[in-house]
């Protein structure tokens, strides 16, 4: 069962995988435009565009108060770093 199960995932990864690749090279067949928008075309000059740089911004990150909250109390225990002294027990009796 498993094994029809792996067969189907790669039967259909590699469809749509020649699918993307066949949309792509289709798309690259009919990219057509005219004469005159070649210039400000997005497709064929995509590596020749240059990077957009982010807007500068001069804000600062602004803190404010949300509420006011008591500070944490102290716990009503001290824990003790020594281990209590039992004695050690004797194996079960078969």
């Amino acid at each position: 069962m498993r094994e029809k199960r792996a067969i189907r995932y790669a039967v259909i990864s590699v469809a749509l995988l020649a699918l993307l690749v066949v949309t792509v090279t289709l798309g690259g067949i009919w990219h057509h435009h005219s004469k005159l928008s070649d210039t400000n075309c997005s497709i064929c000059h995509l590596n020749h565009q240059p990077m957009e740089r982010p807007l500068a911004s001069h804000r600062a990150p602004a803190l404010t108060t949300v509420g006011h909250r008591p500070e944490p109390q102290e716990p009503g225990f001290t824990p003790n770093p020594e281990t209590p002294r039992l004695p050690a027990r004797a194996p079960p009796s078969a």
